[in-house]
């Protein structure tokens, strides 16, 4: 049996796993919003509205980013996670998670606006 034939009968569920550890490797030190809003006291959807007001993320296609202001400075990574479709296509959701440098920079950009 060729690989290809082993990836053809490979659980799916298998696969995912490694294309996930593949486009997530080096996010393990990183906190998703929920996380931080979490030790703060807040939920997710509130810290990025906030977060949106304060002009550091925005909508793009449905997703959040970094505003041109904060990117290259090393604050978010991309992670991602897979979900079906009501038509029961797989599909990628690519999300920013905070660094460690993100996580003083949300706690000093709060501490002021507070």
């Amino acid at each position: 049996m060729n690989t290809k034939e082993k990836m053809a009968v490979q659980p799916t569920n298998e696969i995912v796993a490694q294309m996930l550890k593949q486009r997530n490797k080096g996010t393990d030190d990183c906190t998703t919003t929920s996380e931080y809003a979490a030790g703060i006291g807040m939920n997710a959807l509130d810290l990025n509205h906030a977060l949106i007001d304060l002009g550091v993320l925005k909508r793009t296609g449905g997703q959040l980013e970094l505003t041109l202001k904060y990117q290259d400075r090393g604050l978010t990574k991309n992670r991602s996670t897979f979900r079906y479709t009501r038509q029961g296509q797989l599909i990628e959701i690519v999300y920013p998670v905070w660094t460690p440098q993100g996580v003083e920079f949300l706690h000093n950009l709060l501490r002021i606006k507070k």
